[in-house]
């Protein structure tokens, strides 16, 4: 007999649609897997056949061939296993081929039947009725993540005697088993599968609540705070540089707290690609805030940028719609660093293989930190104990095309007694945040109906559009261009730093004094690079 039932793939960071075929004959007892496998796939027919036997179900010897199509497309992993134990069973007769249309069935197999939680669940779910089916058999564990999607029914199984059952009374006892193959159901019967609802803000509530920090905590650096507020309000890349101490990490931490609320559309997005890099917990079906990545210096490119075999998404991927953070950004590799130069540019990565090329977003935040020599205290010649060619190398790690892709360059300097031991009081995460919402709110409403989301996603044309300067602001524009020696890509994102502050002042349009706040984060790189290469 035949039966196929569907299950699904994810291919680089989308699902494809898998048709599991299983056909069973006379002939030699054999139990062969084919369709273009990785090795734990094609490891599905030991958990199987384990699974199914542990479970009750016991078949007659035959010559057993399963089949995942399209044999063009590489299946990795082990989210197959229960729908080639379903499409099993209704070969051997267990089910009509009608009680298993219109479901998609997704899930590993242990081998005393129970199924655990996959990856990519959320995508593959939010396309289950592109592959003809209105109802999916989930893990339970995966079971949140499932429920996000609400045009199909989302069901999660503990255990395959769960489905058994529930494909049985859809069956309506239409079973017309081969010869010695039976079923014992379990003394007690399985309880039935369960479905959610999964309450977004209530989700976004418990996620905001378990972050633990607060800019009230940060003393003094006011310069520090204000950038923080310029850069996550427009998506701008920061880099803050000063001598060990200053709180440029202490800041970088308390950045999660008011960056703006996630729309419905990035939520699902930012979920889904933590889904099939395997990062989403358990209890988490859907992410409502933005993510904060920090990885170590020591990260690979692979980790960083994404890659492997399967490729996956990297560090720049997972922190999509959020913050990457490099602490210490000297000590990274600077071939590292420069491998960020075009998603900072595109917004997306490309990553290129022999299977082929696959592209991962990745539009974030860039906030980095570090000291401006060795010792930490350029260019304070009464405390720094570095030669002006130490400093010359330190800073030429960051190559000058990486660093002309950085919006805002701010200096933290040394807190003073004072701050730290006053009693005043600094403002909190949720009063800078309601600025940061407002000029959020204004940003979202300006793009409506354009690709654009953010001041810091506006390409040349989004910038002639969106822009534009008055007439005293192109007469400064136009001396600060030759005077710094601009180029074009600093001259564009000056302008988007710009029109940010002009939004957070409540402004429609960008004026001079805008203008000016932001060329005063482009001098700040300058100050040392430039100083450096003058060999003062």
């Amino acid at each position: 007999m035949y039966c196929t039932v569907v299950s699904a793939a994810i291919d680089g960071i989308s699902g494809r649609r898998v048709t599991v075929e299983s056909d069973v004959t006379d002939g030699l007892p054999t139990f062969s897997l084919v369709g273009f496998l990785a090795s734990e796939t094609r490891e599905a027919a030991e958990r199987v056949r384990s699974a199914l036997r542990n479970s009750g179900v016991h078949f007659s010897p035959e010559h057993v061939t399963i089949n995942l199509a399209p044999a063009s497309l590489h299946k990795e992993g082990a989210l197959f296993d229960l729908a080639i134990a379903v499409s099993l069973m209704g070969a051997y007769g267990f089910f009509p081929q009608d009680a298993l249309k219109g479901i998609l069935f997704l899930g590993e197999l242990s081998l005393n039947g129970e199924i655990n939680s996959v990856r990519g669940v959320l995508e593959i779910v939010s396309h289950a009725r592109d592959y003809g089916c209105d109802t999916v058999i989930i893990p339970r564990g995966n079971l949140l993540e499932g429920c996000v999607v609400r045009n199909v029914e989302v069901l999660g199984a503990d255990n395959l005697n769960q489905v058994i059952h529930f494909l049985m009374d859809r069956a309506c006892g239409e079973i017309f088993l081969q010869e010695d193959s039976y079923y014992e159901p379990p003394l007690i019967p399985p309880l039935p599968m369960e479905t959610a609802r999964v309450d977004p803000e209530q989700l976004r509530r418990e996620q905001e609540e378990g972050l633990g920090v607060d800019f009230s905590q940060v003393r003094g650096q006011e310069l520090l705070r204000r950038a923080a507020e310029i850069a996550v309000s427009g998506f701008h890349n920061l880099l803050m540089i000063g001598p060990p101490g200053a709180g440029k990490t202490m800041t970088a931490m308390r950045i999660p707290t008011i960056l703006p609320e996630t729309t419905a559309e990035e939520a699902l997005q930012i979920t889904k690609i933590h889904s099939i890099a395997g990062t989403l917990p358990e209890d988490m079906g859907l992410m409502m805030t933005r993510p904060f990545r920090a990885p170590h210096h020591t990260v690979t490119a692979a980790a960083l940028c994404g890659g492997g075999t399967p490729p996956k998404p990297g560090e720049i991927s997972l922190a999509h719609r959020g913050v990457l953070y490099l602490d210490e950004l000297s000590e990274y590799d600077k071939a590292l660093l420069d491998m960020l130069r075009q998603p900072l540019e595109d917004g997306n990565v490309r990553i290129s293989r022999v299977r082929g090329t696959f592209t991962f977003p990745a539009k974030f935040i860039l906030i980095a930190s570090m000291n401006p020599c060795s010792c930490g205290y350029f260019p304070d010649r009464s405390v720094c104990t570095c030669t002006n060619a130490q400093v010359r190398r330190y800073l030429s790690r960051i190559s000058m095309p990486f660093l002309d892709r950085i919006d805002m360059c701010v200096e933290a300097h040394k807190v003073r007694y004072e701050e730290l031991a006053g009693n005043g009081e600094y403002e909190s995460s949720a009063a800078i945040r309601q600025r940061v919402t407002k000029a959020a709110a204004v940003q979202e409403e300006r793009y409506k109906g354009t690709p654009y989301r953010f001041n810091g996603d506006l390409n040349t044309d989004g910038i002639r559009r969106f822009c534009e300067l008055n007439k005293e602001g192109k007469q400064m524009m136009k001396e600060i261009y030759e005077v710094m020696g601009l180029t074009a890509r600093s001259y564009n994102r000056i302008l988007k730093v710009s029109r940010t502050i002009a939004d957070l002042a409540g402004s429609d349009r960008i004026l001079t004094e805008h203008l000016a706040e932001a060329v005063s984060y482009r001098a700040v790189d300058r100050k040392y690079w430039d100083s450096v290469r003058a060999g003062d």
